[in-house]
């Protein structure tokens, strides 16, 4: 019984997430969900939070900067689409260009490498990459 018990634990903690992310100065800040408890939308299952509230939560309890706004560092999310039974991340290039962050990302909320497509979306632009610097915030 015990090592059922166990067994389960550890599937959980390797069940994929959905959420949302931000790289804050060299540093990831997640809001995710267990996949099993994500939100249902149209085909996919996503993440409750948003960028705009969460922003605001993570400067409240001081896990944010207060005197950065959410969409001025590097951002993204990531989603499952039930019926391909893939997952999607998108996010901002200054991002996706460092293999060492996604790949963190991708162990942070265990993601497959198989299974999971990566992308950019014009939501997911940090003030950098807006603007025009061509060498992002990284």
């Amino acid at each position: 019984m015990k090592e059922s018990a166990q067994r389960k634990r550890s599937a959980r903690s390797t069940e994929p997430r959905v959420g949302i992310f931000w790289l804050v100065n060299q540093n990831l800040l997640i809001d995710s969900t267990l996949l099993s408890a994500a939100e249902e939308y149209d085909q996919f299952k996503i993440h409750s939070g948003n960028h705009v509230s969460v922003w605001e939560k993570f400067r409240q309890n001081g896990t944010a900067p207060r005197e950065m706004e959410y969409e001025e560092a590097p951002r993204g999310r990531v989603m499952h689409n039930t019926k391909t039974r893939r997952f999607t991340l998108l996010a901002d290039k200054c991002i996706l260009k460092n293999k060492r962050i996604v790949r963190k990302i991708m162990s942070e909320m265990s993601l497959p490498s198989k299974t999971t497509d990566k992308g950019t979306d014009s939501h997911y632009r940090c003030f950098a990459c807006l603007y025009g610097s061509s060498e992002g915030l990284l």
